[in-house]
């Protein structure tokens, strides 16, 4: 090798050690540990001398080699003296390795945090800023005795999601803490704070019923974040464990049990083979979806990974006492007669029964002390109960539950909707209106209804029954035509107005489809009972009449049916004679060139439509034919009913027309007034227009568009509230005129 090469060699070689040396500099002080990062946790703790408790429970749980390596946790690490007062509390001189782990492993959650940014959920989005008062924590409870359906014994674990339960989930218990930033933003204050834990006080930096030590927190460790705490924190139980455990809740939970199965789980058999030595199957304990939550589940709603930081579960759960009493005066008020008796009978024949009383002591949401008659269940109902039904509070691992002396009344139940819902007389009724849809507005409290019952035995007749054969289409017959009767039954009552007094009152009212019912001495009529041509009953005799938290339902053997006759068959019924009160307004119609004498249709009336006919009287008609408004002797006011002229024809055309308003029924109930179209259209195509100037229970006027008015005559031997096709038919006193 030339002495020329040596030395290139020589300065190659002492350039890449110095670049190495630099590059190996720049990357420790890049990538290297930082000198000012703190001893893990562990070793923190050694140092501060007053942790010993803490870290013997740590040892004897088996996580001093995980508290001392890398990772990312946050510990709720309890003092020495929070020890001393907790043993001293449940009167114990040792912590057992069981009971350490469960301290232990309830002190860790999931990410080292700052107390800053507890409050902050993490979301799948990222931080959402002071929403979160929960932290997922390293504890669950694993496999545990049961017994099944059947009473034999098994090992089961809890379900881990509303009704399933996935292999890859631990469900972990979470750790709660009431931090001021969440706490502000949502309302909260020591009084709700204090209500679950009364023996803390509230500082704004508690967890569970704990402190966080003033300035004992956002301690740095190098793998995660230590923050001292006043008191041992064990794992709450769930809802499920909780009330499992409470002889006062067993009525209820038997109910609860109702709706769970127990299914064999292979991997977590193998897993508890491995970790026990014991050979046999373990159970996954299911509630069905038909409950709004799993009270097993630890986890939230799962709508985000981490949506368990932002909310849990709430009940209220009903004593043995309170179960009962609603049971005798509600659930089976109506199911004696089928001899049912008790709640588990009642499961048999009417699950859906059971499901909504279940359920409506659930709910989905976090419902704080303060929010307590706010928050809706999962029915949607607020609570109708005070805080002086409460006998029982806890802050669970999954939720708060709140122990009631008196069961949650459902809308489902005390509604209108309930005296169907409740009663197995009116089951078709009842499954009718689930499949047509018509429940809501029924059991919703703030809207006052009154519902017309319909006995099975009665729909049967109608050719109406419920097939269960048939999931897709359950109810058999005419599906238009019985869902056009049922909704003749619904019928909403304004909130400014009286409920009325189906009893004993008289009266006109429009039903949820627009259709009319009237009432008078106790006996009810529409439309198709009107018809003394199609049906012997003209009405309705009403039995009883109920009163629920939103109206009443009224009962009676019959049903109140809708006529397919077209609106002039009406009108021809009282204007064949000379003597009738529509006989010359009807000779007028029959005559027309819009009246088709075979099937009575009128042209422009359309099957479907509303329509309100008014049909000025003889002397109205009289002074119309003076005035020059109908063809006829000017001097007399004799009406010629069927000209030959083009001018007389067409006068009468539109005399007609101008007295149909469409697309609308208007009785005297009181309820509408405005302007509303007519079926006249003048030369232009325009729409002429009738006004409903008045409108009460006693007076109903109207009034033209040259300003004249006309009275419908209310008497009782007049004919007007004249029930129709999707109809109503008035004596006006007077003709109405268009604009010429």
């Amino acid at each position: 090798m030339s002495k020329s090469v040596l030395n290139y060699l020589i300065v190659s070689l002492t350039f890449i050690f110095l670049l190495t040396g630099c590059r190996k500099k720049e990357f420790d002080e890049f990538y290297g540990r930082p000198e000012n990062l703190g001893d893990p946790i562990y070793q923190q703790l050694q140092q501060k001398g007053n942790f010993t408790k803490f870290l013997d429970a740590i040892d004897k749980a088996g996580y001093k080699e995980t508290l001392s390596a890398a990772g990312s946790w946050t510990v709720f690490a309890p003092t020495d003296a929070a020890f001393t007062k907790y043993m001293a509390d449940n009167n114990i001189t040792t912590i057992t390795p069981e009971l350490a782990s469960s301290i232990v492993r309830y002190s860790m959650t999931y990410d080292g945090e700052k107390v800053e940014r507890l409050s902050d959920f993490f979301s799948n989005k990222g931080f959402i800023k002071n929403t979160a008062f929960r932290r997922r924590t390293v504890y669950y409870d694993f496999v545990y005795d049961a017994v099944d359906a059947n009473g034999n014994p098994i090992k089961a674990v809890a379900a881990n999601r509303n009704g399933g339960f996935i292999n890859t989930d631990f469900n972990n218990k979470n750790l709660p803490f009431y931090l001021t930033p969440f706490m502000t933003l949502n309302g909260l204050t020591a009084t709700d704070y204090n209500y679950f834990y009364p023996g803390s006080t509230y500082t704004g930096k508690n967890v569970g019923p704990a402190n966080i030590v003033d300035g004992e927190f956002n301690i740095i460790a190098e793998n995660g974040v230590i923050h001292v705490i006043d008191r041992v924190l064990t794992p709450p139980q769930s809802i499920d464990q909780y009330v499992g455990s409470k002889s006062e809740y067993s009525v209820f939970k038997n109910l609860l049990d109702k709706f769970v199965t127990y299914s064999p789980n292979a991997d977590v058999s193998h897993r508890y083979e491995v970790l026990s030595g014991k050979v046999g199957n373990v159970y996954v304990k299911n509630y069905a979806t038909l409950l709004s939550f799993s009270p097993n589940n630890e986890n939230y709603l799962r709508l985000d990974a981490n949506d368990a930081q932002t909310g849990s579960y709430s009940i209220y759960a009903p004593t043995n006492d309170a179960v009962n009493a609603y049971a005798k005066n509600t659930l089976l008020k109506y199911w004696g007669k089928r001899g049912v008796k008790t709640l588990n009978e009642l499961y048999v024949v009417a699950p859906d029964l059971i499901r909504d009383f279940v359920n409506s002591h659930l709910y989905t949401s976090t419902v704080w002390p303060s929010k307590f008659n706010v928050a809706l269940n999962s029915l949607n109902d607020a609570s109708k109960l005070s805080q002086t039904n409460v006998v029982d509070k806890q802050a669970l691992s999954n939720g708060f539950l709140y122990g009631v002396n008196k069961a949650q009344d459902a809308s489902v139940f005390s509604t209108v909707y309930g005296n169907v819902n409740l009663d197995p007389d009116y089951f078709i009724m009842k499954q009718a209106l689930i499949y047509f849809g018509l429940t809501i507005p029924l059991k919703t409290a703030s809207l006052k209804y009154a519902i017309v019952m319909i006995p099975d035995v009665t729909l049967r007749k109608m050719g109406f029954y419920y097939d269960a054969f048939f999931p897709s289409a359950p109810i058999r017959g005419d599906n238009a035509a019985f869902r056009r009767i049922l909704q003749t039954h619904i019928i909403p009552i304004p909130s400014d107005r009286p409920m009325p007094d189906f009893a004993t009152g008289s009266g006109i009212i429009e039903s949820s489809n627009g259709e009319y019912v009237k009432f008078a001495n106790g006996k009810l009529s529409s439309a198709g009972t009107s018809d003394s041509t199609l049906v012997a009953k003209q009405t309705i005799p009403v039995d009883s009449v109920n009163t629920a938290v939103n109206g009443v339902a009224v009962y009676g053997k019959e049903a109140l049916t809708y006529t397919p006759l077209q609106i002039a068959r009406h009108i021809e019924r009282y204007g064949t004679l000379v003597t009738d009160p529509y006989y010359d307004f009807y000779q007028l119609l029959k005559t027309s060139q819009i009246y088709n004498t075979t099937s009575g249709a009128i042209t422009g009336v359309t099957d479907g439509v509303f329509y309100t006919v008014l049909i000025p009287t003889k002397a109205a008609i009289t002074q119309a034919v003076k005035d020059g408004v109908l063809p006829g002797n000017v001097t007399t006011g004799a009406p010629t009913y069927n000209p030959t002229d083009f001018v007389g024809i067409n006068l009468i055309s539109k005399f007609i027309q101008y007295h149909i308003i469409n697309k609308t029924t208007v009785a005297s109930d009181g309820q509408k007034t405005g302007s509303f179209e007519t079926l006249y259209k003048d030369d232009n195509g325009n729409t002429s227009l009738v006004r409903v100037t008045t409108n009460t229970l006693n007076s109903l006027i109207f009034t033209d568009v040259t300003n004249r008015t006309a009275s419908a005559l209310l008497g009782p031997t007049d004919r007007s509230n004249v029930l129709s096709n999707r109809a109503v038919i008035h004596q006006i006193s007077n003709y109405l005129k268009y604009q010429f």
